[in-house]
């Protein structure tokens, strides 16, 4: 299911997308569907990749979080990569399948355990 909201994040800017659209790729199973935090021993950011739209829309809202490239479908079924939101909201036949960017290390803290195994609940 596709929706559509107004996301504030952009890599660069806080522009409003109000005409975005945002699903999971229909055509990935559920396992291709990844969710990835990585960081180098001396890096200050996690390069953040994810197809989830349930953790990809809450990243979205960060302040914090920068947009490297953005996954989109066309209304043909074809994906291809952007490298902004503003860029996928350029063309209203785009709805956005998936993020990378980039979280500063303090922005993420692995602590207690939650009581709910959804991916949705990682990022708050």
């Amino acid at each position: 299911m596709s929706t559509k909201r107004n996301i504030r994040n952009d890599s660069d800017s806080n522009v409003e997308q109000s005409h975005l659209s945002f699903s999971e790729d229909p055509r990935r199973e559920p396992c291709e569907k990844e969710i990835a935090l990585h960081a180098g021993g001396d890096d200050t950011h996690f390069s953040v990749t994810s197809f989830k739209k349930a953790v990809y829309t809450k990243l979205l809202r960060r302040p914090e979080f920068r947009v490297d490239n953005v996954s989109v479908l066309d209304d043909d079924g074809r994906e291809r990569t952007v490298d902004s939101l503003e860029e996928a909201a350029a063309d209203p036949t785009h709805t956005v399948i998936g993020v990378v960017g980039r979280l500063p290390v303090g922005a993420v803290n692995i602590g207690t355990p939650r009581n709910s195994n959804s991916h949705a609940d990682l990022v708050k």
